[in-house]
């Protein structure tokens, strides 16, 4: 790797990190000046709607500014079919290993982390909905499928969109422990494949609901009761040879197409 591209890779990171650490700090500090004084949703929303991307972001951009951005024009059409194709592909790999990873956590005597089906569900559904929903999918997609790809695409396609999915895995090591980064890291090499391919946001922002409804509520939901864990254990069990019977038959046409352009 030329030290141009090694400089561009290390600003990118630089100014992931203190977006990172910016708004973990700036949200301790204003929930310890607020704290009591205003509603707890809008310390919830101060916190993980506002701060992140407005002086975090801004934090971001002040590092890698003046970094070429590369445009990504896609030469494949975003529809309905390669949607669900990605939907199951993101799913079938990643969900086996979230599981296998949690239960080695669980036998090593770790504490699994995450949304609880009380937040989920509780008091203030309306704003995790919005959240996990709507704003998440959107404003980190934009900031990991657009900003930071878009600066790495320098070093080529798969470097840059592994990359970008290590580091979109990063913070969720944080926020939600080790067997989630695992997971994370696949579905953000999923999406940022489409992305690449198809030039668009919306797919992967529409991806990246899609996972946490299955992710956060699906599973959390039916997880309370006997007969909903056998059912996602069902499905888990078949998502993924479906996944690999997917990837199998877009290779194979794809290897006929190539064979008939020759």
């Amino acid at each position: 790797m030329k030290k141009n591209k090694i400089i561009i890779v290390l600003r990118v990171f630089l100014g992931l990190l203190l977006w990172f650490l910016s708004f973990k700090g700036l949200g301790w500090l204003v929930s310890l000046l607020i704290e009591g004084k205003i509603p707890e949703v809008l310390k919830l929303v101060a916190e993980s709607m506002l701060i992140p991307y407005t002086v975090s972001l801004g934090m971001f951009f002040l590092v890698v500014i003046g970094i070429k951005k590369s445009e990504i024009k896609g030469e494949k059409k975003a529809d309905a079919k390669m949607i669900i194709k990605a939907f199951i592909i993101q799913t079938g790999f990643s969900m086996p290993v979230i599981i296998f990873v949690n239960v080695i956590a669980v036998i090593a005597g770790f504490q699994i982390k995450g949304i609880t089906a009380e937040e989920l569900f509780g008091k203030y559904w309306i704003f995790y909905a919005i959240l996990l929903l709507i704003f998440n999918p959107i404003f980190e997609e934009l900031l990991f499928r657009k900003f930071v790809l878009e600066r790495l695409l320098v070093l080529g396609e798969i470097p840059a969109i592994l990359l970008t999915s290590f580091f979109f895995a990063l913070p969720h090591l944080y926020s939600v422990g080790v067997p989630i980064f695992f997971g994370t890291f696949i579905i953000a090499a999923v999406w940022g494949f489409i992305r690449v391919k198809t030039g668009k946001m919306w797919p992967v922002v529409l991806l990246h609901c899609m996972f946490n409804i299955y992710g956060s509520y699906l599973l959390l939901a039916l997880s309370r009761n006997t007969l909903g864990t056998l059912l996602l254990a069902a499905f888990n069990l078949l998502i993924f040879p479906a996944a690999a019977l997917v990837i199998s038959i877009v290779c194979l046409i794809s290897k006929k197409k190539k064979t008939v352009s020759e």
